[in-house]
């Protein structure tokens, strides 16, 4: 039913709500549309932001491997130097297998990466590093002597004495997490 108002000029005039069309009124055609786009829009940006989140723990997460994996490297640098810092003493102990200390011919070195006697056989570095799960270690391996090679050979065949002592250093280093590991080594002339 229309309802109808009455104007200043005597006229009477229908009222804006009232006006029909199709057979209904304007108020009755509303049926939510905001609401659905609104809950549309919603979904795209929890599924955004969900997606963004991912992405910056995965970053966060590729981090800290990055550096558990720099520390891991520092401590096994620390403990070749350190390894390098023993083979300069005046006289050194013999090679006999025990204290991290092998001979090539009579007591090799264990295959360093696999080998599960680091914490019980090889030998500690002298300063404590913070931060690492384990200390780092080394063993040294007694290699043959090389004979000089005169001005054409290697860096390591060259010396001014007649027979060059030559060592390898194996260095593990932990990082924050003990899963992580680093092995290096070194060849050291005395």
């Amino acid at each position: 039913m229309d309802s109808i108002l009455p104007s200043d000029s005597g006229d009477t005039k229908r009222h804006p709500s009232s006006v029909r069309n199709d057979g209904g009124s304007i108020v009755s055609r509303q049926r939510g549309a905001v609401l659905v786009t609104g809950l549309i829009f919603l979904i795209i940006f929890t599924l955004m932001g969900t997606t963004a989140m991912q992405g910056t723990l995965l970053e966060e997460r590729m981090a800290g491997n990055l550096r558990d994996e720099t520390l891991a490297f520092q401590a096994a640098e620390a403990a070749l130097r350190s390894g390098e810092r023993f083979l300069e003493q005046v006289t050194l102990p013999e090679f006999n297998g025990s204290d991290g200390l092998y001979h090539h011919a009579d007591f090799p070195v264990p295959d360093p990466v696999n080998w599960q006697d680091w914490e019980t056989s090889g030998k500690t570095i002298d300063v404590t590093m913070d931060g690492v799960a384990i200390q780092p270690r080394y063993v040294v391996e007694q290699l043959p002597n090389v004979p000089l090679m005169g001005d054409s050979g290697s860096a390591q065949q060259s010396g001014s004495s007649l027979n060059a002592s030559m060592f390898r250093i194996i260095a593990r280093g932990v990082g924050g997490n003990d899963a992580t590991m680093v092995v290096l080594q070194s060849t050291y002339r005395r």
